[in-house]
């Protein structure tokens, strides 16, 4: 019991801090940064541009990064991620290499260099001559810096190739050039700094620096082929906007990162042992989630809209049969779910489950991940008693409406749960573990209803698709996206203009994920950076 009562007070006024889901922000508007009832002014929007930097690899990017060199057989290496912000990872600036995660990246290179001689990976069939190395230090250096690499670097690799070859042999020469480059900069990092020696407050990323801005941001992979032989022309906003199109159809694994993370679904796991799902149905989720957000934002190229209201699903037997659903036969088959009970990603599995526990009510869970999460508030906890405060509030016999009434009314616990709550309990109708409930374990009905000054609605399915025209959440995910995609928090559409054009661009384009891809991209804060004259 305490368990449970300890999420049902979670706040004063004061704990809770609106950042942009303040309780006015879905009323029908953007809302200013100072006054939440006020309309943006974009005169009052600020313009910056954030310092010019270095981005070590992910240690995802770093592994594709090793297979595109040396292909797909290369040895799985574990290295240290960096610290998380709002939930997104691969943060640029906490992704550093130090003095406590060094060795470890000292000893994926030698472990993959040993691998590279043992299986020959060096793209030249005359192993041991002079032409095998002529060829590895032709394509090694470019490929691995993810740009031409200069005459200075080449020389650096031949000597060493050269010092080791008359010391040792031919292995152990290999080894060294691919240890060497695999520990240099040039690889473990992308830069953001500009040309050298440019002077000015501001100074434009060079060609290959936005290529690989561009790549990973929307593939996270590094640049292909034909992006590189556009590098030259990445100043231009309209190649850059013709290479992110373009760019699009690989771009899955982006968008199903970053709705993984900013969603807060990496519970997934352990939520479905404790709701009691099997393994089996939890990876069925989870590919669900994924095939859902491929096709819906990258195949169909669709919108929030799409995202929060589609009813089609790409199930397995076993997962159309949690959802109530028909399949027609074996393996994953489009199927169309009950549009009164699902419809949108907040009512599949992946996001109920990640959001639910054991137990009569996950109006809390679910409430506060979209109110927190979701909508960029930020909820701090407060040191009273719990459970004398459920006592007082409601008594021992409530209902979960009477609960979440009484708390939404208290002068204590109103402060968050006034909002938060009934988000929450619109989902009721999914019990612990996502599946479709009309009541509770003991008897009593269910009664998802809620009046918020979003509307009224009478189900989950119905609210979701209403969030796709919630400024507060609009607000939110572009603000998170472009934190994701840039890899640090480039400010809230409400006192940025960077993030506001593209929230314009977004709601112009009637919420087209692509669109506001492009937007963030074409806009000069994407390829400047402010570097110390």
């Amino acid at each position: 019991m305490r368990g449970l009562i300890a999420l049902l007070c979670c706040g004063v006024v004061v704990a809770c801090d609106g950042v942009i889901g303040d309780p006015l922000a879905g009323l029908g508007g953007p809302r200013d940064v100072d006054d939440p009832r006020a309309v943006i002014d974009p005169a009052r929007l600020q313009d910056p541009r954030f310092e010019a930097r270095i981005w070590r690899l992910s240690p995802d990017q770093y592994v594709r990064e090793s297979q595109r060199l040396f292909g797909p057989g290369v040895p799985a290496v574990e290295l240290p991620g960096s610290a998380s912000e709002d939930g997104l990872t691969n943060i640029a600036g906490n992704a550093r290499i130090d003095a406590g995660s060094a060795a470890r990246f000292r000893d994926a290179a030698s472990m993959l260099a040993r691998w590279v001689v043992s299986e020959r990976a060096t793209r030249c069939a005359d192993w041991g001559s002079p032409a095998c190395r002529d060829a590895l230090l032709g394509w090694l250096p470019d490929e691995a810096f993810r740009r031409p690499a200069t005459d200075e670097e080449r020389s650096t690799l031949r000597a060493l190739f050269d010092q080791l070859e008359t010391g040792y042999d031919f292995d152990f020469a290999v080894e060294g050039v691919v240890r060497a480059v695999l520990l240099a900069p040039e690889f473990l990092y992308r830069t953001e700094l500009g040309e050298p020696g440019a002077t000015g407050e501001v100074v434009t990323l060079v060609g290959h620096e936005i290529a690989s801005l561009l790549a990973f941001g929307i593939t996270d992979r590094a640049p292909d082929a034909e992006l590189l032989a556009d590098a030259a022309r990445l100043g231009d906003p309209d190649v850059r906007e013709a290479q992110a199109r373009r760019l699009m159809a690989g771009s899955a694994p982006v968008w199903e990162r970053f709705f993984w993370e900013w969603l807060e679904m990496a519970t997934l796991e352990s939520q479905g042992q404790e709701v009691g799902l099997s393994d089996a149905l939890v990876g069925q989720i989870r590919e669900e989630y994924a095939t859902f957000v491929e096709e819906i934002i990258v195949r169909d190229r669709g919108t929030l809209r799409d995202l929060l209201s589609t009813t089609r699903s790409w199930t397995r037997p076993e997962l159309a049969a949690y959802y109530g659903a028909d399949h027609p036969g074996e393996g994953v088959a489009a199927i169309e779910l009950d549009a009164t009970q699902r419809a949108g990603l907040l009512t599949r599995g992946v996001w109920l489950v990640s959001h639910g526990k054991r137990g009569r009510a996950n109006v809390v869970r679910r409430g506060m991940g979209l109110y927190r999460d979701a909508m960029c508030n930020d909820v701090t906890p407060i040191d009273i008693d719990l459970e004398e405060a459920l006592v007082e509030l409601v008594g021992e016999d409530a209902t979960v409406r009477e609960i979440v009434e009484a708390r939404g009314n208290d002068p204590t616990c109103g402060g968050c749960h006034e909002i938060a709550d009934p988000v929450g309990l619109v989902f009721e109708s999914f019990s612990g573990d996502g599946r479709w409930q009309t009541e509770y374990a003991d008897g009593l009905p269910v009664e998802p209803q809620i009046d918020l000054e979003l509307g009224s609605f009478d189900n989950a399915a119905e609210f979701s698709a209403a969030l796709a025209d919630d400024p507060a959440f609009k607000h939110c995910m572009i603000q998170r996206f472009a934190h994701f995609l840039m890899g640090i928090d480039v400010g809230s559409p409400r006192a940025i203009r960077w993030t506001y054009d593209a929230l314009v661009d977004f709601d112009a384009a009637e919420g087209s994920f692509e669109e506001l891809l492009v937007s963030i991209v074409r806009h000069p804060a994407f390829v400047e950076r402010r570097r110390e004259p």
